[in-house]
């Protein structure tokens, strides 16, 4: 039935009344000032390969689930198979090591709560096992979501190109396809009261040359922007949240590392430092254009923000304790 303005008064009122109603936290203080995840929209994780994009947005399902309970439909071909997908989730949920030949690694117990807890809250597509289309991909959480009696709040498609396109009634034209299949992205997102998550890859560019701290070029990948998605334009035509990953590379010799120069301080980037920047933010008032730094602990398998050079997880900050303090120095939360 067709529709006319007038239909829509009362919910125009109910926005009016509002306001604008950010999504949830990420955990960073110095991220949630930036984004947040809002149920009905989406999110395209950008990045060129080994740049963090899958931990980044792994450690935001952690954070959601951990913070607010929330359930998520994952497909993540990208780390491996099932075993290997559900090792690097306990490892993530425990904060150790997974394997038992690491002294740090977590005991049997403690690997057998982490998957009642896991089984609550991720709910996985076996990669190997299965073949997905855009269209089958949310018909199938729909279907999961019946036949449990659950509901998510996530969707994650990681990488995307691992979907079976067929380009041949759109002409062979890759650009009609994914103008169609992120629309089907959006459209889901919104029926379903779902927030989806695309991890997708940078198309190949030129790397940028920065100086060390001993004044030797070295040579990084490109910082992506909203035309450096593989596919072309159409990924940022379509996207409300883009939030682009970037590491800087570091000049290793005879087991030393010199560090990278960041020309917009003059400081060194840190080694285990991830730059995440926000180059889409839709809807209004949910997330804004910029960028900022996280920190990745290998021990722990996640994330961790510097405030007043004290090394806070996700939602750390909420609270006042400073135990945490790390060895190096405070730096500054900017991008050249």
């Amino acid at each position: 039935m067709r529709k006319r303005i007038s239909d829509y008064t009362e919910s125009v009122l109910e926005h009016y009344q509002s306001g604008v109603q950010r999504g949830h936290n990420t955990g960073f203080k110095c991220l949630d000032e930036l984004l947040s995840f809002k149920l009905g929209y989406s999110t395209f994780f950008l990045g060129f390969a080994g740049a963090g994009k899958t931990e980044m947005e792994m450690e935001m399902k952690f954070n959601q689930s951990e913070h607010f309970g929330w359930k998520h439909g994952v497909y993540s071909g990208e780390i491996g198979n099932m075993t290997d997908v559900i090792g690097e989730l306990v490892s993530k949920y425990l904060r150790k090591p997974f394997f038992k030949s690491n002294p740090y690694s977590p005991s049997e117990k403690e690997i057998y709560n982490a998957i009642n807890w896991l089984d609550e809250h991720f709910f996985l597509v076996d990669a190997d096992d299965t073949e997905h289309n855009i269209e089958s991909f949310y018909e199938y959480w729909k279907s999961l979501e019946k036949e449990l009696n659950i509901k998510l709040q996530t969707t994650s498609l990681d990488p995307f190109n691992d979907l079976e396109e067929d380009l041949v009634k759109f002409g062979g034209r890759e650009d009609k396809y994914l103008a169609w299949a992120l629309k089907k992205v959006r459209q889901e997102a919104i029926n379903n009261k779902w927030h989806n998550n695309i991890v997708t890859h940078a198309k190949d560019l030129p790397p940028i040359v920065l100086k060390d701290e001993s004044g030797q070029d070295v040579y990084c990948s490109a910082i992506p922007n909203l035309n450096s998605f593989a596919g072309g334009q159409v990924w940022g035509r379509r996207a409300f949240n883009v939030v682009a990953v970037w590491r800087p590379e570091h000049n290793r010799e005879n087991g030393k590392v010199s560090l990278t120069i960041n020309p917009a301080t003059g400081m060194p980037f840190m080694e285990n430092e991830v730059i995440i920047k926000i180059l889409k933010a839709k809807p209004k008032g949910t997330a804004k254009k910029g960028a900022t730094s996280l920190y990745f602990d290998w021990t722990k398998n996640r994330y961790y923000e510097l405030i007043d050079g004290y090394k806070k997880f996700a939602f750390d900050h909420e609270s006042n304790e400073n135990v945490l303090r790390p060895d190096f120095g405070i730096h500054p939360n900017q991008l050249f």
